[in-house]
């Protein structure tokens, strides 16, 4: 009791514990007031539960990721469609598969090294990511052809109030939680285009992303309404079947190389790619340093995929893209200089999404296909009408007219003071565009996180990575939460702006401003680029890496609102008042000889557990 004596005077030792007085007062000085926390120990994961929306890659990994790191957490995910896999999921017209490599479009903490192609198809894909829910156990957390339509703050509370509907029964209920993230996607909604008449046609008009599995085009006139990745996949995959394709294309595209050159180039013939060998499969599955090699290749070369200086326009490192661009379509065209012209966009490439899309010149030059580049008039119960008063017959009309841009919501999210994000940055409203922090948060919208939309990805790195990457963001969030005395947070409205006087700054003079119309931006011409974060997938991750706690403000729980510290307790921790005191959660500290990492020593927040 030695260590105690000299402090006695202040109060009473009962059981090896120092009770204070209520107050000291000490002559000259401010009173000191006493503060009773609670009488038990301190647990650093109360029970908290998490909403996401969506079941796609960014879904997935949310789930995945936040039901390891965090601990307690009960974990809710809704999605309109009947399976998981989101776009892979919604998009099966022919031909539809990834022209990024599949072993960089996968989830690192899940690599699978049974991929059949190195451009896998959509259908692969979506058994990949339905394949890593169902291997964590998580199926039943998965409430599929639910549609959330609604979700509201709730300040009293400190939750988020979600209405969602059944697509099988039409009923709507509410349901609430701590946490609500947003994993819709930037593909999720088609788009249809604005053409007169649209609903006169008599025969089938199909989207590509609402594709009917018994749609049958065997010896038929097929109309294609589009030029980006969707028609360009589509359209060599159909045309053995049909009798004519007639392709109606309003803005030209860049029909460039694959995104990592210099391993294997898909083409029309093989728009996989080489196709993975039992023998290959094998070695990859029994020698991970194999594996991680060919992985790495691939990563390296997916981070340098474009020409530094190619974003900016006008510069010569962007004329040299235009070149080996143009190089590539005139391979793809045998040289045909006339068919070139024709196909040659009148923008700056990077303006929209590059499209690889082998075999799709090749098929365009075959007699089976139309190219019309004449603006649509209207449809007519048997065809299509364009500028030129021509009349193009045809048995079925395909609209591969891509998606709206989904950097909001397609939802109301109502924040503080009943705001609803969407109209807040809708172009007419408040700001006018997607003001984020960081690509991740909203402010005047506590608790609440998307992931993937406007800054949501960097230049470098694929889509998972990224996803990746915000979900151990959103994890520290969340943990800040759920071990302190805290009720939410918010991102303070002047480090939003700040953030996007830097992406303004950044994407000046960027190839997006040129005359195209392009998701990538809020509108068509020079305007405000909203898909990229400013900077490489490295700097995003290091930026994420630790939360800038001073960009936010808190709100303390109930119960806390006289003292911060209220959630220190009885002075102990949960795992020291356990029966079973388990020595190696209580000496979670020591580690063995010769794996010490001074790096990371003690950094981990496992070490509390």
């Amino acid at each position: 009791m030695q260590i105690f004596s000299s402090v006695a005077s202040m109060g009473l030792i009962v059981d090896d514990f120092l009770i204070l007085n209520n107050s000291v007062e000490t002559e000259g000085k401010r009173a000191e007031s006493r503060y009773y926390p609670k009488d038990e120990p301190w647990n650093p994961h109360r029970p908290v539960k998490i909403i996401i929306v969506g079941a796609g890659i960014g879904g997935v990994a949310q789930a995945v990721l936040l039901s390891h790191k965090v601990p307690n957490a009960t974990i809710v995910v809704y999605d309109r469609l009947e399976k998981i896999g989101g776009t892979w999921a919604a998009n099966v017209y022919p031909g539809v598969r990834c022209d990024v490599p599949s072993h960089a479009y996968q989830l690192t903490l899940e690599p699978n090294t049974q991929w059949s192609e190195y451009y896998p198809k959509g259908s692969e894909i979506q058994q990949y990511y339905e394949g890593v829910v169902r291997k964590h156990g998580l199926e039943e957390n998965f409430k599929l052809q639910h549609e959330v339509v609604r979700a509201t703050w709730l300040p009293s509370a400190s939750q988020w109030a979600v209405e969602v509907r059944n697509l099988r029964t039409g009923n709507i209920s509410v349901d609430t939680a701590e946490f609500l993230i947003n994993c819709q996607g930037r593909i999720s909604k088609p788009k249809f285009p604005d053409i007169p008449h649209l609903d006169a046609y008599k025969g089938p008009v199909i989207h590509t992303a609402r594709w009917p599995a018994d749609f049958d085009l065997t010896d038929k006139t097929v109309a294609v309404i589009g030029a980006g990745a969707s028609a360009a996949q589509l359209i060599p995959n159909i045309a053995p079947k049909v009798r004519k394709i007639v392709n109606f294309v309003r803005s030209k595209t860049w029909v460039s190389p694959t995104f990592i050159q210099g391993i294997h180039e898909a083409t029309g013939d093989a728009p996989g790619g080489p196709t993975y060998s039992p023998e290959q499969r094998i070695t990859f599955q029994e020698d991970p340093a194999t594996y991680i090699e060919h992985r790495r290749e691939f990563e390296m070369r997916f981070q340098t995929r474009t020409i530094k200086g190619a974003d900016k326009l006008g510069s010569k490192e962007n004329a040299t893209l235009r070149e080996r661009i143009i190089e590539t379509m005139r391979d793809r065209l045998d040289g045909d200089e006339e068919w070139l012209q024709r196909l040659l966009p009148d923008y700056a490439p990077g303006c929209k999404r590059l499209t690889p899309a082998p075999g799709y010149l090749e098929t365009l030059r075959s007699p089976k296909v139309d190219y019309i580049t004449e603006r649509i008039t209207q449809l007519t119960p048997t065809g299509v009408q364009t500028a030129d008063e021509a009349h193009h017959e045809v048995d079925a009309v395909i609209l591969a007219t891509g998606f709206e841009p989904s950097f909001t919501t397609l939802f109301p999210v109502i924040g503080k003071g009943g705001v609803d994000l969407r109209e807040k940055w809708s172009p007419a409203g408040e700001i006018g565009y997607p003001e984020t922090y960081l690509g991740i948060m909203a402010p005047g919208f506590p608790n609440y996180f998307f992931v993937l939309q406007a800054q949501g990805n960097a230049r470098g790195g694929s889509v998972p990575l990224h996803i990746e990457t915000s979900a151990v963001f959103i994890a520290k969030v969340v943990r800040k939460i759920q071990s302190q005395s805290y009720a939410a947070l918010d991102a303070k409205e002047e480090a939003a702006q700040e953030f996007n006087d830097v992406v303004g700054g950044f994407f000046e003079n960027s190839v997006t401003g040129d005359s195209c119309s392009s998701w990538f931006k809020n509108e068509a011409g020079p305007s405000r680029l909203l898909i990229a974060w400013p900077g490489s997938y490295h700097h995003r991750a290091g930026v994420l890496r630790d939360p800038r706690w001073e960009d936010f403000t808190f709100e303390a729980r109930p119960g806390a609102t006289r003292n911060r510290f209220e959630y220190f307790g009885d002075g102990t921790v949960e795992k020291e008042s356990r029966p079973d005191r388990d020595p190696v959660r209580l000496t979670s500290y020591l580690t063995e000889v010769g794996k010490i990492d001074l790096a990371t020593f003690q950094e981990s927040w496992t070490l509390d557990l």
